[in-house]
């Protein structure tokens, strides 16, 4: 499937409008990605071990997550314009 084509494909599916200007420019990212992604494709990687932990020692320093205060769930509810089973109800925004 050619770019264009693509890109119209996937702006349609998410439900998005693009016009022929847009189009321009948005092919022109998306060339400028894949040149990126096929530059990543070229990198010699035989031979190296896989990182398993960005980091040359585990980080061990980091702070404690303290829970200082904690909202119930009823007084957060009250602020929802609809609510139903301890949920939010928002209104449907995706057609199927």
């Amino acid at each position: 499937m050619e770019e264009r084509e693509l890109l119209k494909q996937l702006a349609k599916d998410v439900k998005l409008s693009i016009d022929d200007e847009e189009m321009e420019s948005l092919c022109s990212r998306y060339h400028a990605f894949i040149k990126q992604v096929e530059s990543l494709e070229n990198i010699q990687t035989e031979g190296v071990e896989p990182l398993v932990f960005p980091f040359d020692r585990e980080i061990t320093d980091l702070r404690e997550d303290d829970i200082e205060e904690v909202e119930s769930a009823d007084d957060l509810l009250k602020n929802a314009k609809k609510t139903k089973n301890q949920q939010v109800l928002i209104p449907k925004v995706v057609e199927s």
